[in-house]
């Protein structure tokens, strides 16, 4: 038993009963839909941006669409862009940051790109809420900057022409969480009003997948898109995912559906390139000829990168953990790649349920990358740590940031020391909620529940996690062929009696935790 467990006995209530009752899910949650989706034109300053974006149309000025590296972004970029070009526009371009060469925000090749090519406007997209003095040089230079960004919004915000961001305090947007591909989305949706134009239905699969890879709560808005996506499953007929049908299941069920929208999260975060360019976007706006040769080098890449991750895992089985929370640092010459740093502190967060920093030197600089779990947050940390970075920004439990090498012992003491006053709320939130509980002799109630309301909780994720449950009196000896677990070897002995705790994804059962019971 790693973990506390955190559970109601009510093992006298039906399996179903007992999730709504220990998550408080009321009728709103299991029974809205698509058109419960509060109107895009609450966003603040979404009708200044859309006419400003119209002006430049009618006056064909040169626009730069600048997104996030990631498939949020990408996405977000690939909706507003390819919109652009069906209703006409010709002068506009992207540009896409590659990570692997440069730092977080605007890099020196954007601003040089928008100088030297006499740009008009900048809309950026899943990103920009920090970029303060770049965004005033732009001014002076005549250059308008247009926000949409999801990011935690700083007490002064930039002095852009528009931001469209839900999370600022005078939004009227019900919802602050939204992925950064709704936000762009919305936007297209209110331009396309303005022209009377109807806009592309394949979109929504689109934002669904950005949505899924950014891993933003799966509530409210975000779930209902992704919700509706799947249902509407085969009603889409986008060219790129015609492209990308052999990759993926075919006449899907709806776990298998959530499933395929993952890995095609995970194919389109590949594909990076040097000076703006990116090949995942390129395979989303390619001709129909051209998809299946970029497909083939996006899925190639991603078997590579299956195999760097496995490297990554082995480098973290050694980390000690200490203080509450994990600070690993990697010199220029170890094995880990800056576009992995992620992912190496979500596997220690989750594992240890703790705090969790990754620091790779990189051109003299450090770059950091970390994630948190629930109740500590990384953008309040890095505040209590500003005086010594460069620039930081994020989510709550996911955030990057660099700073000088000589300043790298600096932030360490500052960061453990701000975990430190954080120490009862990290502990406190080391825990396991259990959503449901019965015995092995209940095991007949388990199986009426996946084939009934099982769906009616989905899609899961942040904030709508897959439950997780705790059977009773489980022995594999007598129990195995009621209830087989996947990759429980050598974990519980087969004469033994156990209270076990796990999970049920990709119709199988995972263990989760144990303890043994005492006879």
């Amino acid at each position: 038993m790693k973990f506390r467990w955190n559970y109601n006995e009510t093992e006298d209530l039906p399996i179903f009963e007992q999730i709504i009752e220990n998550r408080q899910i009321d009728d709103t949650f299991l029974f809205s839909d698509f058109n419960d989706i509060p109107s895009y034109s609450l966003l603040k300053d979404i009708e200044k941006a859309t006419t400003r974006i119209l002006d430049a149309l009618t006056k064909n000025q040169k626009i730069m669409i600048y997104g996030h590296d990631d498939v949020d972004g990408v996405s977000a970029t690939y909706i507003l862009f390819d919109f652009l070009g069906k209703i006409g526009f010709q002068n506009h371009f992207y540009y896409i940051p590659n990570r692997l060469l440069e730092n977080h925000g605007f890099s020196v090749s954007l601003m040089q790109k928008l100088l030297q090519d006499n740009y008009d406007l900048l809309v950026t997209v899943d990103g920009g809420i920090s970029e303060f003095s770049n965004i005033e040089n732009l001014n002076e230079l005549g250059i308008d900057v247009i926000i949409t960004d999801h990011h935690l919004v700083p007490d002064i915000t930039p002095d852009a022409f528009a931001i469209v961001n839900p999370k600022q305090p005078d939004c009227k947007f019900p919802d602050k969480m939204l992925a950064g591909v709704t936000v762009s989305y919305f936007l297209v949706k209110a331009i396309a009003a303005k022209l009377d134009f109807e806009i592309d239905e394949n979109y929504l699969f689109w934002v669904a997948v950005g949505t899924i890879a950014d891993k933003v709560p799966m509530l409210g808005v975000n779930r209902l898109i992704v919700k509706e996506v799947i249902d509407r499953w085969f009603l889409f007929d986008d060219p790129a995912l015609l492209a990308l049908k052999p990759y993926i299941v075919t006449n899907p069920g709806y776990e298998q559906r959530i499933g395929s929208l993952k890995y095609i999260a995970r194919l389109l975060s590949n594909g990076r390139q040097p000076f703006g360019e990116h090949q995942a976007l390129n395979f989303l706006l390619a001709p129909k000829s051209e998809k299946e040769i970029i497909i083939k080098n996006l899925v190639r890449e991603q078997r590579d990168y299956d195999a760097r991750i496995n490297q990554v895992s082995e480098l973290l089985e050694d980390v000690e953990i200490d203080n509450g929370n994990c600070i690993v640092y990697f010199d220029e010459n170890d094995r880990i790649e800056v576009n992995l740093m992620g992912f190496a502190a979500s596997q220690l967060s989750s594992k240890y349920k703790i705090p969790s920093v990754i620091l790779k030197k990189r051109d003299g600089v450090i770059s950091g990358e970390a994630r948190a779990t629930k109740g500590f947050c990384l953008i309040k940390a890095f505040g209590y740590c500003k005086e010594v970075l460069i620039q930081f920004g994020g989510h709550s439990r996911a955030a990057g940031f660099t700073t000088k090498q000589e300043n790298l012992n600096v932030f360490i003491a500052l960061f453990n020391a701000y975990c430190d006053k954080k120490k009862d709320t990290i502990k406190f939130y080391q825990k396991l909620s259990i959503d449901a509980v019965f015995s092995i002799d209940q095991i007949d109630m388990f199986y009426d529940y996946l084939q009934t309301e099982y769906h009616l909780l989905q899609p899961f994720g942040q904030g709508n996690r897959n439950p997780t449950f705790l059977l009773k009196n489980y022995c594999p000896e007598k129990d195995w062929h009621k209830f087989k677990l996947k990759d429980s070897k050598n974990k519980l002995e087969f004469n033994k009696t156990y209270d076990i705790l796990f999970k049920f994804k990709s119709m199988n059962f995972y263990l989760v935790d144990y303890k043994e019971v005492e006879n």
